[in-house]
């Protein structure tokens, strides 16, 4: 069976289009989703990342303006493809940003893909970088589900058409998912590209950890895919997005 990337609406903030687009839209307010996405078609759904907190207040409190409906929810988003929680046991999270992973606790059978340079910079950031990742607060909420782990370094096909792609710049062990389809080699390249803008317009992310390894990361994925699927874009729940 052919493998298919599905988008999930997990959630939605409110930004300003700088913290997508570097020096572009200062000032600008956009709705951007929280967007995760499940790879069916294999042995067993591969869910990448697992998305934002359940709390809307929260999000809003030590993020942005942030609401998440009962339809957003990480159950309900799944149960659309037949799916409980309880049923996903494989998940790619892409960075440790609280936007990407607060939803692993839903998620009781599941074990967790993450690069070790990713989780060794997420317990210990630069402090400009603390509360985008959380560590100020405690418990930290990746780390408590950190026996699910599995720690990876580098690329790594983790099933048969599904590669974990290393692309630091957003962070510094950002990852992606490059999956075989058969409409082509499809890039879930998460918050390198927040927005189809960002790789369109070779415009980096606003929030980024290291802009020359943000270049070279890009051009390596357009050496290894066919198209991409961003992170906070809006036109990816378009039904030809996916």
């Amino acid at each position: 069976m052919p493998l298919t990337v599905h988008p999930l609406d997990l959630g939605t903030l409110t930004v300003d289009k700088s913290g997508l687009t570097l020096r572009r839209g200062l000032g600008t307010k956009v709705d951007a989703p929280c967007l995760g996405y499940l790879i069916t078609g294999g042995t067993q759904p591969i869910l990448f990342d697992s998305g934002p907190c359940t709390d809307p207040q929260w999000g809003t409190r030590y993020h942005n303006p942030f609401r998440r409906s009962r339809e957003q929810s990480l159950a309900s988003a799944l149960g659309a493809f037949g799916l409980a929680p309880e049923d996903i046991r494989g998940v790619i999270i892409s960075h440790l940003h609280w936007d990407h992973c607060y939803g692993n606790l839903d998620l009781p059978n599941a074990r967790f893909v993450v690069q070790r340079k990713e989780l060794a910079y997420a317990i210990a950031p630069l402090p400009c970088d603390a509360p985008i990742y959380e560590t100020q607060l405690h418990p930290v909420h990746f780390l408590q589900a950190f026996d699910r782990f599995d720690v990876i370094d580098g690329d790594t096909e983790i099933a048969p058409g599904v590669h974990c792609i290393v692309l630091p710049g957003h962070t510094p062990g950002l990852q992606g998912a490059l999956v075989d389809t058969t409409a082509g080699r499809v890039m879930i390249v998460s918050d390198h590209c927040p927005l189809f803008e960002n790789y369109d317009s070779l415009v980096p992310t606003g929030i980024i950890h290291d802009l020359e390894a943000w270049y070279a990361s890009t051009a390596k994925v357009r050496r290894l895919a066919d198209r991409i699927l961003p992170g906070h874009d809006l036109r990816v729940l378009e039904p030809s997005k996916s």
